[in-house]
């Protein structure tokens, strides 16, 4: 059996670019927040940027659940700095989409 400090550096030398690829689009969410001069509150910025997250994470585990490495280096950020768009697109439309989810099951052939 290996030692903690052993498995705690393997982990994060296998997870850190899962962390710095979501810490880059958060980055790149805030400044394109700042440079369309969007009013926020705290409690908004802080919004945004747990959902960000959440989408980065989200991204990272399923980008290393499927062999993606190379590609989640591009893809993370990507989907941290969308997550917030993403959200507010389907709670707008969550019906709609629950619909369409719902006939693929339901419908009689």
């Amino acid at each position: 059996m290996e030692s903690p400090h052993n498995e705690l550096a393997e982990f994060i030398s296998r997870c850190w670019v899962w962390g710095a690829g979501i810490l880059a689009g958060v980055v790149a969410k805030i400044s394109t927040e700042l440079m369309m001069k969007r009013k926020l509150s705290l409690l908004q910025w802080l919004g945004i940027v747990g959902v960000s997250m959440f989408f980065g994470y989200l991204t990272a585990v399923w980008c290393d659940s499927n062999g993606w490495v190379s590609q989640g280096r591009y893809i993370v950020p990507l989907a941290t700095l969308m997550g917030e768009k993403i959200t507010i697109y389907l709670m707008a439309n969550y019906r709609k989409i629950g619909d369409a989810i719902l006939t693929i099951f339901t419908t009689k052939k």
